[in-house]
């Protein structure tokens, strides 16, 4: 299988090898004003490209922050020779870019040479969304779609397999649930509502939950107090009525969680006195998944959606609306059979999360009775799910863009059996 750090590297020595291509190693950084070419890695072809491609696909596209990335991804196109000229000799190219002497010769010197400075422009994400479709029409970009994070879990959680293959989906849990929520500001805010939600009903002891937990120590008062939250006046009501109980951080697997914490899976939780451990991994039966994206109309799904899969649990979404049947079309099942999935077409945001919390509820009152007989007809459901992402999901992902690429660059663009063979499929 690929390994997810070497993903460029593979697009452009095995597909795209005629174009530029460009991408942002560490992903998006937003906690910048600015940004420069620095930002981004180009593979550049030996002679001159035709076209150039910008992989947005770690992050979801998010307006306008993500344009300044495309703007500078698609300078200089759209500019005359006498622009990019003028603005070269006063040194004001946009995105601090720069023209090599060579470079600004060949413009004043050759009227074709603009040629090599307009390429035709691709981009690749990650995510459905309508802002995609209207920003690639803005451009004139071709648009790419791959699930990216479906290889990244792949290779970040191929060693799960072993460890859970013999993980036992009946038996006593000393918790119902459990769900990671480290980032709490901004786009993640949503979190916060969703805690004080639990704790207005009842339910915070009933699951293994973290909160706020990140290496840079985030505070949900100072989302409160944020006038651009994008927390509604009930969950923030809410909030201000439940979070004060809330003393010390909640934490499942570590004081300091860094990026690298999206790679892994808790095993042995110890050292913290408010919450149980088991003999080999996280005891909580349901996993309440709060993703990436929630306020914003996209399907957009990363490796946190994986993470009960391979742990061999069911799960819960907080997403965007539509979010599981998307995860449904790539083969995978969902637990419509025993709580009410309705939750995932929901517009409305504190609707959202309380529809998850109104089935978190349902479930935690169950009799222990009728816990273990849901959990025996769950299990076949929840195996799936686990033998579906080890085998077939694989083919599922690798079909699927090589299909994409041959459909938006012309039958035959990649030779699909050499791109299997290469990836082991």
């Amino acid at each position: 299988m690929l390994q997810i750090d070497h993903i460029y590297e593979f697009f452009y020595k095995e597909i795209f090898n005629k174009f530029e291509n460009w991408h942002l190693p560490g992903g998006v950084v937003k906690s910048k004003d600015t940004i420069n070419p620095l930002d981004f890695n180009i593979f550049m072809p030996e002679a001159n490209a035709p076209g150039k491609i910008l992989f947005y696909d770690q992050e979801p596209l998010i307006e306008p922050f993500s344009k300044q990335y495309i703007d500078s991804f698609n300078f200089p196109n759209n500019y005359s020779i006498e622009e990019i000229i003028k603005l070269s000799e006063t040194n004001n190219l946009p995105y601090n870019q720069t023209l090599l002497p060579e470079e600004l010769d060949s413009l004043q010197n050759d009227p074709d040479a603009i040629k090599y400075f307009h390429k035709s422009p691709s981009l690749v994400t990650s995510e459905h969304s309508q802002y995609v479709v209207d920003l690639c029409k803005e451009y004139g970009f071709k648009h790419l779609y791959y699930f990216f994070h479906g290889f990244a879990a792949l290779d970040w959680y191929r060693g799960y397999h072993a460890l859970n293959y013999n993980n036992h989906v009946i038996k006593k849990y000393n918790k119902d649930f459990i769900s990671y929520n480290r980032l709490i500001r901004n786009d993640r805010s949503y979190r916060i509502n969703f805690i004080a939600r639990l704790i207005d009903q009842g339910l915070l002891d009933k699951g293994l939950v973290s909160f706020g937990v990140t290496d840079d120590n985030q505070s949900w008062d100072q989302e409160l107090q944020d006038p651009n939250t994008k927390l509604s006046t009930e969950a923030l009501e809410i909030a201000w009525r439940c979070l004060p109980t809330v003393t010390d951080r909640l934490i499942i697997d570590g004081d300091n969680i860094h990026g690298s914490a999206s790679a892994n899976i808790p095993g042995n939780i110890i050292g913290h006195t408010n919450f149980h451990s088991s003999h080999n991994n996280v005891d909580a039966f349901w996993h309440i998944v709060t993703e990436t994206v929630f306020y914003y109309p996209k399907l957009h799904l990363t490796e946190k959606i994986f993470k009960p899969i391979v742990s061999k649990q069911p799960f819960m979404l907080l997403a965007a609306p539509g979010n599981l049947e998307y995860l449904k079309s790539y083969g995978f099942k969902t637990f419509d059979l025993w709580i009410d999935e309705s939750y995932d077409k929901i517009k409305d945001h504190d609707q959202r999360i309380q529809a998850v919390v109104e089935q978190i509820k349902w479930w935690c009152r169950l009799s222990d009775k009728e816990k273990y007989s849901k959990m025996c007809v769950m299990e076949s459901t929840i195996e799936h799910n686990f033998n579906h992402f080890y085998t077939t999901f694989k083919s599922i992902i690798i079909n699927e863009l090589i299909n994409n690429i041959n459909e938006l660059f012309g039958n035959n663009f990649i030779k699909a059996d050499q791109i299997k063979k290469i990836l082991a499929l």
